[in-house]
């Protein structure tokens, strides 16, 4: 029994000896100790480069600071790369030697040196990177000399010729308007204006070195001047024209409140498919007067599989909702029924587009008549009362950051929505519906009303209220506000497509 047992053990240790490295590690591994001779080579070549460079133009650069902190970075980078090395060599043993240690720790092992490796060699390569692009720098300015002090002149002139003076008007125009906007678009122009003398006074300070330059006597010291001097005027001027076309634009978002409205969809079958959207734009006109116009357009976009899922559940809704005084950056997009978003509360009672009525004892949003048009761009031809005690459920939702989709119980049939009893009936024609869409609901067809309610990719019951955080569509950005940090590249787009436009229609001054 024992010798049977002690010959188990000796052929599965040779076996886990025999495993080695899974391949796909051994390819990391082989990928990495590439990149790491070449990294070797890169930074050999800087090396050199910086060299000949100290060597070759010793006046321009002694006595500067880049005499002293390419080399330091370059040493940064050689020990960086001696730690890459180190990893690199254990990983090469442990690839012939890997049963030493058992495969499963063999393997653990290797996936933290591979991650050490690969690290390391980054920074050695990033800070190779940039002393060879400063290098280039100098060298290059030094070289087309003439050319770069008309380039700088060039970017001065741009400067100074960034009239500030319409776009202060639209600023000042704009506080006016919209009280609360009032402190970051004056901050913004602030910057513009810092901008401007910056550039003036960097300008100014280069003046002996841009003399010594055009008299063909540059030293180093010069020398570094005009390149900071440079790249602070191309900043400066990059930073005027973005910025007052940035500031133009966030100025204009105050005027208009919009809703995007998902009243079409088409899926293929790759589960991609295309989406249409209404938008509805109120443009005021005059703010004072609240004097707005109403215009519609109507456009198809293709969508991915993803951005497909994460809309089908939303037919009818405004998926996305900007007020009036606010950026496109700030809208709402937890998806919601279409117009509720412009009735007043309860406690307000009423607003300019309309008020709730309570004759006979229960609320009823009334519309004026002004905004009867918007109404039906908004809803269509099928709108229906909207009830004091659906607005609560609605704005209950909304304050959670939930979908309200006008299910009053679990088990009665949401009103909208893909699966919504309203959808079902105000787009009988769209193509989502004639495709079979809405046949999928429980409550199409004389479904029960103790029928298990769709639910949304989050799996929570879908008629009720569904978390905008725990679905794809939640976090989608819009506009490119410059305030939030990022470019709007990164949000949900809409558009791109043919579409109908609706002309403007203007509307007069508040009710109250």
């Amino acid at each position: 029994m024992n010798a049977r047992i002690t010959g188990v053990v000796f052929i599965a240790t040779a076996l886990v000896s025999c495993g080695g490295l899974p391949g796909s590690l051994k390819e990391d591994i082989a990928t990495e100790h590439m990149r790491f001779q070449q990294a070797e080579r890169q930074l050999k070549t800087a090396d050199d480069t910086i060299r000949d460079a100290f060597a070759q133009k010793k006046d321009l650069f002694e006595g500067t600071v880049v005499a002293n902190s390419w080399p330091g970075r370059l040493n940064s980078a050689r020990a960086a790369l001696e730690r890459a090395k180190s990893a690199d060599q254990e990983l090469a043993r442990l690839e012939k030697d890997s049963g030493r240690e058992g495969v499963e720790a063999a393997r653990r092992h290797a996936g933290i040196l591979l991650r050490e490796e690969r690290d390391a060699r980054t920074i050695a390569v990033r800070d190779t990177d940039s002393v060879q692009a400063d290098a280039r720098k100098w060298l290059d300015f030094d070289h087309d000399l003439p050319q770069n002090l008309a380039k700088m002149q060039r970017e001065y002139d741009a400067v100074r010729a960034a009239d500030l003076t319409d776009i202060t008007k639209t600023v000042l125009k704009a506080g006016q308007d919209w009280p609360a906007k009032k402190p970051d678009l004056d901050g913004r122009l602030a910057s513009l204006q810092m901008a401007r003398e910056a550039a003036e006074s960097q300008w100014k300070g280069a003046e002996p070195a841009r003399k010594a330059a055009a008299a063909g006597k540059v030293g180093g010291a010069a020398l570094a001047t005009l390149i900071q001097t440079d790249e602070a005027l191309a900043g400066d001027a990059n930073a005027l024209t973005s910025g007052v076309n940035q500031l133009r634009a966030n100025s204009g978002q105050l005027y208009d409140s919009w809703d995007k409205i998902l009243v079409d969809l088409d899926k293929n079958g790759d589960g991609s498919g295309r989406e249409k959207l209404k938008t509805v734009k109120t443009h005021y006109v005059d703010v004072a007067a609240k004097k707005t116009e109403v215009s519609s357009d109507e456009t198809w976009a293709e969508v991915s599989p993803a951005q497909f899922r994460a809309v089908e559940n939303d037919m009818g809704m405004t998926i996305a909702h900007k007020d009036a005084g606010m950026y496109d950056s700030e809208a709402h997009t937890t998806p919601q029924p279409p117009g509720f978003a412009y009735m007043a509360t309860p406690e307000q009672g009423r607003n300019q587009y309309g008020y709730w009525n309570n004759a006979g004892g229960g609320g009823v949003w009334t519309w004026l008549p002004e905004y009867l048009i918007m109404r039906q761009l908004l809803w269509g031809p099928g709108y229906r009362p909207i009830y004091i005690n659906e607005f609560n459920g609605y704005r209950s939702a909304m304050g959670s950051g939930r979908s309200y989709y006008g299910q009053e119980t679990p088990s009665a049939a949401p009103k909208y929505g893909s699966h919504g009893t309203f959808t079902g009936q105000s787009y009988a024609g769209s193509k989502y519906v004639q495709s079979g869409g809405f046949k999928g609901s429980a409550y199409s067809s004389g479904g029960s009303n103790t029928a298990t309610a769709p639910r949304s990719s989050s799996g929570s019951a879908f008629g009720g209220s569904r978390s905008s955080e725990s679905t794809p569509s939640a976090g989608r950005r819009f506009g490119g506000d410059s305030s939030s940090g990022s470019s709007p590249s990164a949000g949900r787009r809409f558009g791109g497509g043919g579409g109908s436009r609706m002309p403007s229609r203007s509307f007069g001054g508040r009710r109250r």
